[in-house]
């Protein structure tokens, strides 16, 4: 299974100190170059960006797409990169939040999950206490999608 994260996953699941959930879940995981510039190089949080480096070491993979599209809405570059990724690798699933690039990417045909989607499929494995990691997330000024 080919999945490819944007910086939002990233950055909440890390928050949330369960960023090892994506290995657990899905193997290896796929980010696009845009996106670790976004959550590593560009990043002021320790916490954040020593989470990233260690998932780098053992399920995360940066990649930089082969090729940059263009695209019907108005996508930030991580998005951008997570599409064009998806597109050259032929992704099974995209882990994104922001609304118009999932929106962009279903009218690809491209699967996509929500954070919380990731973190509800967890605790049904019984890997994490998914109101636990909400609450995390909410003391750390992180709001994710719990109802949709």
């Amino acid at each position: 299974m080919i999945v490819i994260t944007n910086a939002s996953p990233l950055i909440a699941l890390s928050q949330a100190e369960v960023l090892p959930l994506l290995e657990s879940l899905f193997g290896q995981v796929l980010v696009p170059d845009s996106v670790y510039q976004e959550t590593v190089t560009g990043c002021r949080i320790a916490k954040q960006k020593e989470a990233i480096e260690a998932g780098l070491q053992r399920f995360l993979v940066v990649e930089r797409p082969c090729q940059r599209r263009r695209y019907s809405r108005n996508l930030g570059a991580g998005e951008a990169g997570v599409l064009d990724l998806a597109l050259d690798k032929g992704a099974n699933l995209l882990l994104l939040d922001d609304k118009k690039a999932r929106n962009e990417a279903y009218s690809l045909g491209l699967q996509c999950a929500f954070t919380s989607d990731v973190l509800r499929f967890a605790a049904l494995q019984g890997l994490v206490d998914f109101q636990g990691c909400v609450i995390k997330l909410r003391k750390a000024n992180i709001y994710i999608p719990v109802d949709q």
